[in-house]
């Protein structure tokens, strides 16, 4: 084996949870990696998010907080509309997540979801990155005979 060989990050589990039923319905696809940092969980929000699916989505919290999660991407890419008297409550679950556990980073914001968190005057205490891809690639291996620092 060569010494430049880095081991893929692995996902550890994956669960997809049906957050609300309707025609509106919601979902979560949770990944959770392990790094040398620590238990990373992706949660992919899809659909409708309703007062049922926070409700659920802040259980789901709270029970990746007590499995040791220490990040968490909470990647919106997916997500279709949020009723916006519901953003507070989001984000104070995201608030509470990250003074118990650790980092939070919201990914994927469309203009629109973006806009709904603005109204509610919640843009501005959120960490927002556009992809949760981006936060998830491993970091490059470096290039044989390459000088680097330590």
């Amino acid at each position: 084996m060569s010494s430049t060989f880095a081991p893929q990050p692995r996902v550890a589990l994956v669960m997809n949870l049906d957050l609300s039923h309707g025609r509106h319905g919601a979902t979560a696809r949770i990944e959770l990696h392990e790094r040398d940092q620590g238990r990373v969980a992706l949660v992919q929000l899809g659909g409708w998010l309703d007062a049922v699916a926070l409700g659920r989505l802040e259980d789901t919290l709270r029970d990746l907080e007590l499995r040791g999660v220490s990040q968490l991407l909470l990647d919106c890419a997916a997500v279709r509309h949020i009723d916006y008297r519901l953003v507070p409550a989001l984000v104070a679950a995201l608030d509470r997540f990250e003074v118990r556990a650790g980092g939070c980073v919201v990914c994927g914001l469309s203009n629109y979801l973006r806009d709904l968190f603005r109204l509610a005057g919640c843009e501005s205490s959120m960490r927002c990155w556009p992809s949760a891809a981006e936060l998830l690639e491993p970091p490059a291996a470096p290039e044989p005979g390459r000088e680097r620092a330590s």
